[in-house]
């Protein structure tokens, strides 16, 4: 829980806008997986949620990417930097990461769950 504070204290504006994204995707994409699962006859359009689902992962991992390469710039500019310090910004950094694979598990779910609920019907 330090570390998710320490992270939010230390963000950029970059950061949250990702952060902001990674929410808005999941939160929109979660009804339009549900509504997909109960009114699509075929499960072609749940394979393309499935695709969509990647979204939040990909994003998370940009933001991630941005974040490490900051940090770097960062060491390349201030060299007496203690090895804690630089490991607990690269712990930080995946935290993002983290929150879009949470998102795209859930997403996943949904997407999964309604293709089996698919494959039971058509059986």
């Amino acid at each position: 829980m330090e570390t998710l504070i320490q992270f939010l204290k230390s963000s950029t504006v970059v950061d949250l806008l990702v952060l902001f994204l990674l929410a808005l995707i999941t939160v929109v994409l979660i009804p339009v997986g549900i509504g997909s699962a109960i009114a699509s006859q075929r499960r072609m359009p749940l394979y393309f949620f499935l695709l969509s689902a990647l979204l939040p992962l990909l994003l998370a991992l940009i933001g991630t990417c941005l974040r490490l390469v900051n940090i770097e710039q960062a060491l390349r500019d201030n060299q007496d930097v203690s090895i804690e310090v630089i490991a607990a910004a690269r712990q930080e950094a995946w935290i993002t990461t983290y929150i879009g694979a949470t998102g795209t598990t859930v997403l996943a779910l949904i997407g999964v769950i309604g293709l089996v609920r698919k494959r039971e019907r058509i059986a």
